[in-house]
């Protein structure tokens, strides 16, 4: 008898873990990301580099990133076709 109440424990306390929102699996990530558009409607609206990373909460690798011309632009080929 007293195994079934330690067993039935055990599965409520199974349970509750396995279902709670706080498991790995259910987590959700509290980052937000920032678009490349929004750190360019930043600057283009006057802000400087440094604003921008402290009001986005950005690195400057990430505003940099964003702002740096592409290296080809249009340069794209097609597939060749055989």
């Amino acid at each position: 008898m007293k195994r079934i109440g330690v067993m039935a424990v055990a599965a409520v306390a199974m349970a509750m873990f396995v279902g709670s929102p706080s498991s790995a699996a259910h987590k959700k990530s509290s980052k937000t990301t920032v678009s490349c558009k929004q750190i360019k409607d930043a600057i283009a609206a006057g802000k400087s580099e440094e604003d921008v990373q402290k009001d986005l909460k950005v690195s400057a690798t990430r505003v940099k990133n964003c702002t740096a011309p592409t290296a080809h632009p249009g340069k794209h080929r097609a597939a060749k076709k055989t």
